[in-house]
């Protein structure tokens, strides 16, 4: 998404050195900004969900679901790439350490979700009820249809998103729309039409500065703190 405003990020360490491999209940990603009604489940337990601030931890295989006029937005953190969570929407973090790096996956079941991927560490997926999107260092937008209304959108603003299906792959560029309508139908990619990608509030993008602690299989206390700051183009 093209915007007046960049993010730049530093990732500081203190306490140790933080190894990714090293952490027990380890956390893959944390939460930068909550809006509303969110809510995380963790280990199937419905009964008990969570609701996050700012600093929650997210682990594997959480959970996270947005009310309506609700939003949340996370950081991996071991490359700084982030993903905005609109409202109404349902899916489950992923991520699978390799070394120093996370391969990380959105399993986004509903909703409408804005990856901007860092080209520095790790796989980068998300994936729908009908395709499979992959990308290294860009920014694009997944719109999920419910059940049987649409089948899933995706919106490209630069870079490369590789879009698999049962159907076939298509390559989703900037300024593009890729189709797909279910799991047996190929992508279909062609121009954006002015006015149809979903609307992500800019005011939401204030991350700043702040900071988390945890311990890792040691026993040893470590502290990872997010400096983000803005910058005009």
């Amino acid at each position: 998404m093209k915007t007046k405003k960049n993010i730049l990020f530093a990732i500081i360490i203190l306490v140790f050195t933080f190894a990714i491999q090293g952490m027990s209940a380890t956390p893959i990603a944390v939460v930068l900004k909550v809006k509303g009604k969110v809510y995380i489940v963790r280990g199937g337990n419905k009964a008990n969900a969570l609701k996050p601030k700012r600093g929650f931890r997210l682990e594997d295989g959480d959970k996270l679901m947005t009310d309506k006029k609700s939003y949340v937005a996370i950081r991996f953190i071991d490359d700084g790439s982030t993903v905005r969570i609109r409202a109404n929407s349902t899916c489950f973090i992923r991520g699978k350490k390799e070394k120093n790096e996370i391969l990380k996956n959105i399993q986004l079941e509903v909703g409408t979700i804005f990856a901007r991927v860092t080209k520095q560490k790790g796989k980068f997926e998300v994936s729908t009820p009908t395709s499979v999107a992959s990308v290294k260092g860009t920014e694009f937008i997944t719109d999920q249809k419910p059940a049987g209304k649409g089948g899933t959108y995706y919106y490209g603003f630069g870079g490369t998103v590789e879009i698999k299906s049962e159907g076939g792959t298509g390559l989703l560029h900037g300024g593009e729309t890729a189709h797909v309508a279910s799991k047996s139908s190929p992508p279909i990619i062609r121009k954006t039409i002015k006015g149809e990608v979903p609307l992500f509030d800019e005011t939401d993008e204030d991350e700043d500065l702040f900071e988390f602690e945890f311990q890792n299989d040691s026993g040893q206390k470590q502290i990872l703190k997010f400096k983000v700051q803005k910058q005009e183009e």
